[in-house]
């Protein structure tokens, strides 16, 4: 986005119970952070506000919506309580600034995420294995923005897709997120969820055993994936889908 283009909010800070809009802001810093990055409770929020504020005051029930340029929410954070210490001035007048903020403490743990969701709002994953041609170290940050903007969006934990065979393509398989990233795409198309963890896996499957058809899933290049994902995950993601009918056949 060039300095002299139109600034389109992706956040969206609300009073959660009435919806009303607090701040609109075009950019957050300080919140998609490493897990183990130390840092100072300063989070920078580039935009304005939509309600009268109070800088030194608290505001609470406050929740973070990301919003697409429709202006649709796709995903939320609830943050609770959030002090607005400050604003700062954008750079050369151009009308940029924002406020200084503190969340207590909470952030987001994906540091990528900020990114893809800035992706997602422009109109969504519509590539398949569009996740793949992300760092290795950004696919946990995908699957964490699918499941968040999967239940974001009214979706249920269950199968939707109703091919009868879903085909997983195990050389994009390189970890364990990257393989709940190529599982809900097989199943439920790009940017789809079927779990990030063996019982949220075990959780669609239990909800879509009366949803929808029994389906195959046909596992390609395996032996590579096992080895980088791990065996015993592998082994115990195969158990659970047999457990509940999926006939998996390895390639």
């Amino acid at each position: 986005m060039s300095e002299s283009g139109p600034v389109i909010p992706l956040y969206r800070l609300v009073e959660e119970e009435s919806g009303t809009v607090i701040i609109a802001a075009h950019e957050i810093n300080g919140f998609f952070v490493e897990s183990d990055h130390a840092q100072s409770e300063d989070i920078l929020i580039f935009g304005s506000a939509r309600e009268p504020v109070r800088l030194g005051k608290d505001l609470s029930d406050v929740e973070l919506r990301v919003v697409n340029s429709l202006g649709k929410a796709i995903g939320s954070y609830y943050i609770g309580r959030l002090g607005l210490r400050s604003t700062f001035e954008g750079k050369g007048g151009s009308g940029r600034g924002g406020f200084v903020a503190t969340f207590y403490g909470y952030t987001c743990p994906y540091v990528a995420a900020g990114a893809i969701w800035r992706r997602w709002a422009s109109g969504g994953p519509l590539i398949k294995g569009e996740w793949v041609g992300y760092p290795v170290e950004s696919h946990d940050s995908w699957l964490h923005v699918v499941q968040n903007s999967w239940f974001e969006t009214g979706h249920a934990a269950k199968r939707y897709g109703v091919g009868e065979i879903c085909v997983i393509d195990g050389s994009q398989i390189v970890g364990e997120g990257s393989f709940y990233c190529a599982l809900g795409e097989a199943v439920n198309g790009p940017g789809g969820y079927f779990g990030s963890t063996l019982d949220g896996l075990a959780d669609c499957l239990a909800s879509s055993r009366n949803a929808s058809a029994p389906f195959k899933l046909v596992w390609e290049h395996f032996s590579g994936a096992q080895e980088r994902m791990g065996a015993s995950l592998a082994a115990s993601a195969m158990d659970v889908l047999r457990e509940f009918g999926v006939d998996v056949t390895l390639r």
